[in-house]
């Protein structure tokens, strides 16, 4: 859209009949009254801007462009002749040199939200999404009321990495703008990216009311009921999108998934093979179907194709984090640790590039909390606390360092038929300040009242059974606050060698992976801070509520284990327990895979075939 002239000139003057002509199309005789009017007015901007336009009609591009640049030269913060220019170079693909343009005019009038606007969308064309969000947040401030800034500084935010704002930009927009399918699909995409289930949820439910036969809107309404641990109420909307759209990869890639989580291996590869095929670039796809094939199994070629899909131009980062961790699984099934190597370090490169390089580690401050838990919670604390805690025992706590086998453990707990598995619960990370006074000192009432608070939430998920687990691993570090609100409560802990362990997190991909994941130095110094706590609780947690068994005694004992770990739980004995790869329940965790199999012993000393490129675990064995 082209901007009007500054003034208006006298019905005669060849200036005005130049612009009547333009404006109903008559572009022979505009050009004749503009050459009359350069004539007359050569020092006049306003009369090139105009030459400019009626050029630019005539496809006359690099006549405007002269036309242009001699405003320019004659007024230099000419606002038409800047903005003109701009939009010239940028629709002839010239967008480097539309920028400068663009910037100059926004400088010349800095209250004017299409001009701030129109730079950013030049911006966004040169991909430069950071510089684009600040030009989309000037608009927005010039007028907040300006539908189409606002939603651009929306979609800058989210391309540029700045999430949490994004989510609050289109939050706001949701306000005004409730029947826009793309609100709410950001909104819900965002939310579910960021942990935040049960807005994600919300916002997929009215994107589905929007849209019913959006195939898109279905999966993405499917996506935030399974990280809502609502998985079977998602499987429906899977299938829906997929019936809608037979070319949705990524619906047919999430129902693989599914499956797998449902322990349907078998069920799951066709899916990934077709999402593979529509869709040769999503890493999440070939990821999957590598921890369910094997790859001396794979038809001839696939690892090279593989690779070579590893290098293409602009693959999206998540996608190339997730073949990497796939080629570094096939690679060790294949026994090539030094590839394997090779491409689980650039995996998780690329992961801590896109999830944790903007928020480094503060370590100092993660070991202080530790030492304040354990100073805070003694064994004098803990009997005062628990003399206002709940008496009731329905929760099962299962903890220790990520990765060490938890999973298994909830698997053979949940195979008995009066424990149900809830998987990681992320109450006590999320409410955990809810408990403390000033100086994080535990307050017995507000003990209570969280405690409360969880069981509800055990009984909503028990499905009627007495007991129930919560195997979030880091939960170790508030076994102090759980004993204290549940004094009957029954703590499991599980640890595995310190070297099979941290390689284990470090050849994981995630999905929100914690925040010393990624860094085979943080995950050492994480491992030594979790020792540390552990052995804390171990001399001051009662022996009858904690139980501490190594996974790879497990792995060798399982029949006598298993039987202590049910008698200290105090459930009677179920032969189910010794048969959990039969176990039905969705599991939802990177072991999704291992705890559908018998007990194997493939996993132990695993570190020591890639003893030459891991120093770092290595070092933990000595």
């Amino acid at each position: 859209k082209l901007l009007p002239m500054r003034r208006p000139h006298p019905l005669a003057d060849p200036r005005q009949l130049a612009l009547q002509a333009l404006q109903t199309g008559q572009l022979n005789p505009a050009a004749k009254h503009v050459e009359v009017a350069i004539r007359r007015y050569p020092d006049d901007p306003d009369t090139f801007v105009l030459a400019a336009m009626i050029a630019n009609q005539r496809r006359q591009n690099d006549v405007a462009e002269a036309h242009l640049k001699t405003a320019l030269a004659l007024d230099s913060l000419h606002l038409e002749a800047l903005v003109v220019m701009s939009r010239l170079l940028a629709a002839t693909g010239r967008i480097p040199e539309a920028i400068p343009y663009a910037e100059a005019a926004a400088l010349v009038a800095p209250a004017d939200p299409d001009i701030w606007n129109h730079l950013g969308l030049l911006l966004i064309q040169a991909r430069r999404f950071a510089d684009a969000a600040v030009v989309f947040g000037k608009a927005v401030r010039a007028d907040e009321h300006h539908l189409p800034s606002r939603t651009n500084y929306a979609n800058a935010l989210r391309d540029s990495g700045r999430e949490q704002e994004a989510i609050e930009q289109f939050q706001r927009l949701s306000q005004t703008q409730r029947k826009d399918l793309n609100v709410w699909m950001n909104l819900a995409r965002l939310t579910l990216a960021h942990g935040r289930f049960a807005e994600a949820v919300a916002a997929a439910e009215q994107a589905v009311r929007l849209a019913p036969q959006d195939s898109t809107a279905q999966l993405m309404m499917a996506l935030a009921l399974t990280e809502n641990m609502q998985g079977e109420s998602a499987e429906p909307y899977l299938h829906r999108a997929i019936e809608l759209d037979s070319e949705n990869a990524l619906a047919k890639a999430a129902l693989g998934y599914w499956y797998q989580q449902k322990g349907e291996f078998a069920a799951s590869l066709p899916l990934l093979e077709d999402a593979m095929a529509k869709m040769p670039t999503h890493g999440f796809a070939y990821y999957n179907y590598l921890r369910a094939k094997k790859a001396y199994d794979l038809a001839p070629g696939f690892l090279d194709a593989l690779r070579d899909r590893l290098e293409t131009p602009g693959l999206h980062t998540r996608d190339r984090t997730d073949m990497s961790y796939a080629l570094g699984k096939a690679y060790e099934d294949l026994r090539d640790y030094e590839s394997a190597s090779t491409y689980y370090s650039r995996a998780n490169e690329l992961a801590y590039q896109t999830w944790l390089a903007a928020y480094p580690w503060e370590r100092d401050q993660y070991s202080q909390r530790m030492s304040h838990t354990i100073a805070t919670f003694t064994p004098a604390r803990l009997d005062a606390l628990k003399a206002d805690g709940l008496t009731d025992a329905t929760p099962i706590i299962i903890v220790g360092m990520m990765r060490s086998g938890t999973s298994l453990l909830e698997q053979i707990l949940s195979s008995h038929p009066d424990v149900m598995g809830a998987g990681e619960l992320p109450f006590w990370h999320d409410f955990e300040e809810e408990a403390y006074d000033e100086g994080r000192q535990p307050n017995p009432a507000k003990l209570r009242a969280l405690g409360e608070r969880y069981l509800a939430d055990l009984r909503r998920l028990s499905h009627g059974r007495p007991r129930v687990t919560d195997k979030m691993p880091h939960n170790y570090a508030m076994l102090g606050l759980i004993h204290a609100t549940f004094p009957n409560a029954k703590i499991v802990h599980v640890r595995r060698s310190p070297a099979d362990n941290c390689l284990s997190i470090y050849t994981t991909a995630y999905q929100r992976p914690p925040v010393f994941a990624h860094d085979r130095q943080n995950i050492v110094f994480a491992y030594r801070e979790y020792q540390r706590i552990v052995a804390h609780w171990r001399q001051t947690l009662p022996p009858d509520r904690f139980f501490e068994l190594e996974y790879e005694d497990l792995i060798a004992r399982r029949d006598e284990l298993t039987r202590e770990l049910i008698d200290f739980a105090e459930l009677p004995w179920d032969e189910a327990c010794l048969h959990h790869e039969s176990n039905q329940r969705a599991v939802r965790t990177p072991s999704l895979w291992q705890v559908r199999q018998p007990i194997y012993n493939t996993s132990v000393e695993r570190w020591r075939r890639f003893e030459p490129w891991i120093p770092e675990f290595a070092a933990l064995a000595a």
